[in-house]
């Protein structure tokens, strides 16, 4: 007898679309949906309010498995990292990040196996994409959790392009934030891209949920060397659209409305005086706010943190020009649980050095 398949993996679109075909009106799907999503039933017969004749057409055909917990790994500081093992054996990682000083948790979850992005700083690069997340495992990562109850915020910035698997990460969205679902409000979850700008401009119309874009260079020709996505969308291109973006939609937005820019600073690369000067010219004319991010020292990967001095600099700089910014603080970067550490466990094992080509004669070596 062929095993019954995931009902998870259906997310709420395709779970209306298979009791369409049997005749079920669309109110049952929601149902199941809730006693699955918010309820957390992991058996048909938990749903009480569902009838005896589906539940056992369900039960025959499907069942509901969540994915399992193949590590977990506890910071210092309070955050926990799980290495997350789907069916097919494939895993990501997820990160449980509390902040007891703001009495709030963001849970970090991925969206792919892997990433073709190819972001030279980014341990997720160096493992390349082997799959996209169905959209129910990618809202899963959320039940694995110690207390779902608590999560307050959601970013989609842990392994994977979100924008290379646009429509499962949408649904993901629908599911986290139905109030049928995990009920987490749109504007406590943010996604974060590399610049897809095809799949930014649809996001920015279609979705309620936040946006950051990862800038990490003031110029191409630096961006072009640590995110190869800056040779098909440069810097000139990517800032046109946004303003167009942004003076098309602002009538639909609220007023503190922004684009949140993620800007990894790198010692010697992309922390200098006039690197902050560029940003600034860059993206005047744009409602901004700038997330600074020390970068995290990856294993085989020859980039460095920055140093306080270049770090205080760099912010005066923005500040003086009136450009909203603020450090982000690095959690769990004694698990390589922070951002740009995530990766599955057999390529953090096996992981070769990494030689990389800066331009103008210049590289740097692990």
């Amino acid at each position: 007898m062929a095993e019954k398949k995931n009902l998870l993996d259906l997310g709420p679109t395709g779970l209306e679309e298979l009791f369409a075909t049997w005749g079920e009106p669309k109110f049952r799907a929601r149902q199941v949906f809730r006693w699955i999503w918010k309820q957390g039933a992991l058996s048909f017969e938990e749903m009480s309010n569902v009838s005896k004749p589906l539940k056992e057409r369900l039960a025959e055909h499907y069942e509901i498995r969540l994915p399992k917990i193949a590590l977990k790994q506890e910071s210092a500081d309070g955050t926990i990292k799980y290495l997350i093992q789907f069916e097919d054996g494939k895993t990501v990682e997820t990160v449980w990040i509390p902040r007891a000083d703001q009495d709030r948790v963001t849970v970090c979850v991925s969206s792919q196996v892997g990433c073709k992005m190819g972001c030279t700083f980014c341990m997720t690069a160096q493992q390349k994409v082997e799959r996209n997340l169905l959209p129910g495992e990618i809202a899963a990562q959320l039940l694995m959790m110690p207390d779902r109850t608590k999560i307050t915020n959601v970013v989609l910035m842990g392994m994977g392009e979100p924008f290379d698997n646009y429509d499962a990460v949408m649904e993901s969205i629908d599911i986290m934030s139905s109030d049928e679902g995990l009920f987490i409000g749109p504007k406590k979850i943010t996604v974060s891209t590399s610049g897809l700008l095809p799949k930014i401009e649809r996001f920015l119309k279609e979705s309620r949920a936040r946006l950051a874009i990862s800038l990490n260079a003031s110029n191409n020709e630096i961006r072009s060397q640590i995110m190869p996505v800056n040779r098909a969308y440069p810097i000139e291109k990517l800032m046109e659209s946004v303003r167009n973006i942004v003076k098309n939609e602002m009538t639909n937005k609220p007023r503190d409305f922004c684009i949140t820019w993620e800007y990894i600073l790198i010692k010697d690369i992309n922390d200098r005086p006039e690197h902050a000067r560029e940003l600034l010219k860059i993206l005047k004319g744009i409602p901004s706010k700038v997330n600074l991010l020390l970068y995290n020292e990856n294993p085989n990967v020859p980039f460095k943190r920055p140093e306080e001095s270049s770090i205080g600099e760099f912010r005066q700089i923005l500040s003086r020009g009136g450009l909203l910014n603020f450090v982000r603080s690095s959690r769990g970067r004694d698990i390589a649980a922070a951002c740009g550490q995530l990766a599955s466990q057999h390529v953090r094992q096996k992981s070769p050095p990494v030689k990389i080509d800066l331009g103008g004669g210049v590289s740097v070596s692990a």
